[in-house]
């Protein structure tokens, strides 16, 4: 078993190291971004590729986009998590989509391309503030709450041009700089708005699944976010929660997700977002009554497994994981 590791603009690819180097699995980093990156996956003669996509701005996502492509169905090799999932990862748009198309509940979510069509949704739209939101953009970076229908206007002149496309500068709420923070020019996008409408919310949940494993805690709100804030309450998610991620990942044959789960004011529960890869900023990402572990499914019930699972930021559950689909792809070809 020889595994290889792509690389990205960052450095999260040492993960993947640090789990294979404690599994003592094979392994060989493979540079996509590399102008031979094609030659260097053929030469490779890896069973499969473990993939951390760029998360910052739209650009490099679509290159790995794309190069995932032709790893997946021309070259048939299999990367984890599953190229599937991370056409959806980072991707709002389609996560949106994808959500419609299986009937899951989430917010009222509307993405435009014209920009007549947004701005006469926010003449007639009665519901403000409204949530505007780049396809791209980790925790609430990306998110803006737009509390009136000019400052939805100045958005719409931004995105689509004041009076031609061609002469759109791009919006951003994003923005850079530690001491004296200023707008990320880069991170600009054009000629699409994704809309949401805004929930009043006590707070998010985040279930996650990595092979049978389930963990949970709860996102608090720091003003209108609870993405991001880093203030956290660990504890069990409700159990019909485990049971929606479970079905979304068998719908969508995903691998590794975490779901982001609003509860709303009034008791509703809406999906908020769905990342194959998620930040971790404590050694465990489930503890109840203090002990880590994890939550799995026996017989028709979530039950608590303690013990430590969580290991290289989850990665190693990851590497472990892929592992095992591997393997049984070997038997499977073998056998037929």
């Amino acid at each position: 078993m020889k595994l290889g590791i792509l690389t990205a603009f960052d450095n999260y690819h040492k993960y993947y190291i640090r789990a294979c180097d404690d599994l003592g699995i094979d392994y060989e980093i493979v540079d996509i971004i590399a102008p031979d990156w094609l030659e260097r996956i053929q030469k490779s003669a890896c069973n499969g590729f473990l993939c951390r996509p760029p998360s910052k701005f739209q650009e490099r996502k679509n290159m790995f986009d794309e190069k995932l492509y032709i790893i997946h169905y021309f070259l048939k090799i299999p990367i984890y998590p599953s190229y599937y999932e991370l056409y959806l990862y980072e991707n709002k748009r389609m996560t949106s989509y994808w959500l419609d198309l299986f009937g899951f509940p989430k917010p009222e979510t509307f993405v435009f391309y014209k920009k007549n069509d947004f701005v006469k949704f926010i003449d007639e739209y009665s519901g403000f503030p409204i949530v505007v939101k780049s396809n791209i953009g980790s925790t609430s970076k990306g998110v803006s709450v737009v509390r009136s229908r000019q400052q939805a206007k100045n958005i719409a002149n931004k995105v689509f041009g004041l009076i031609n496309p061609k002469l759109a500068r791009g919006y951003t709420s994003i923005k850079t700089g530690r001491i004296i923070p200023f707008p990320s020019w880069g991170s600009r996008e054009k000629h699409f708005v994704i809309v949401q409408k805004f929930e009043k919310i006590k707070w998010e949940w985040r279930v996650s699944k990595i092979d049978d494993s389930y963990f949970s805690h709860k996102k608090l709100l720091v003003g209108d976010f609870a993405s991001g804030s880093r203030k956290k309450e660990y504890g069990k998610a409700p159990e019909k929660l485990f049971f929606m991620v479970k079905e979304i990942c068998e719908k969508g044959k995903f691998y590794s997700m975490a779901v982001d789960i609003f509860e709303t004011e009034d008791g509703r529960f809406l999906v908020n977002e769905l990342q194959s890869l998620f930040g971790q900023y404590s050694r465990d990402i489930l503890y109840i009554d203090g002990i880590a572990g994890r939550m799995v499914l026996k017989g028709d019930k979530f039950v608590f497994e303690n013990g430590e699972f969580n290991q290289h930021k989850s990665y190693l559950l990851r590497v472990k994981h892929f592992i095992k689909i591997l393997n049984e792809l070997k038997k499977s070809n073998h056998e037929n």
